[in-house]
């Protein structure tokens, strides 16, 4: 039963994501220091965004555990980090809060899932997100840019949730699932609701566009 130290943040991580980390209080420039000395891990989880205090009842239980790959010192001991999320762990209890929280976990994973439903489920990740990618650069008039889709359904279900913008809530709940399916299945769900939204708000510039162009705008 490992105890890590944690550090709480408005933002929900996911295993294989690297992230960019600004460090400037006192208790996590040590923490960080320290990890970076002793090439060990930390644990982000999530603090909901507003929260005004930390405690016992407002971090949440699952997380996943850092490692920093990249840091810049600067002159008055603030860091720049890049850290890349590991593993997924589930606090069982918390063991102190001084200088930072630290907390006994243990470890977990996806249920093994094989068959035509995962495959599925994976194929339409791909496909939503490929049109949700191309949708946004239609929209910002750029070429749409090749994206790399990872091969497992399981780190395909990490960089999406992560990076699809919903509420830290749901990705908090896609972070506590245990079965891959129900994850990608979830995901698809809320690409075709992104999907949906930009759309709509595509035709609602394309009429706005209209009425600006010539005063008025005819229903044929």
């Amino acid at each position: 039963m490992p105890e890590i130290p944690l550090f709480p943040l408005p933002l929900v991580m996911f295993p294989d994501v690297v992230i960019p980390l600004h460090i400037f209080e006192e208790r996590y420039k040590y923490m960080i220091n320290r990890c970076i000395e002793e090439s060990s891990l930390f644990g982000i989880v999530l603090i909901p965004p507003g929260t005004s205090t930390e405690s016992e009842s407002t971090i949440q239980r699952t997380g996943v555990t850092a490692r920093v790959i990249q840091s810049e010192r600067l002159e008055d001991g603030r860091l720049n980090i890049m850290a890349a999320g590991t593993m997924r762990f589930r606090i069982l209890k918390f063991t102190g809060n001084k200088p930072c929280w630290t907390a006994d976990v243990e470890f977990f994973e996806d249920d093994h899932e094989v068959g035509e439903e995962l495959q599925d489920s994976f194929e339409d990740v791909v496909r939503l997100y490929r049109d949700v990618h191309r949708i946004a650069s239609e929209m910002r008039g750029t070429e749409v840019a090749e994206i790399q889709i990872p091969d497992s359904p399981v780190l395909l279900s990490y960089m999406v949730s992560y990076v699809l913008d919903i509420a830290t809530s749901a990705k908090q709940e896609l972070l506590e699932m245990t079965s891959t399916t129900g994850r990608l299945k979830s995901l698809a769900a809320h690409l075709e609701e992104t999907i949906q939204r930009v759309n709509s708000q595509i035709a609602r510039d394309a009429m706005s566009r209209k009425v600006k162009g010539n005063g008025h705008f005819n229903v044929q």
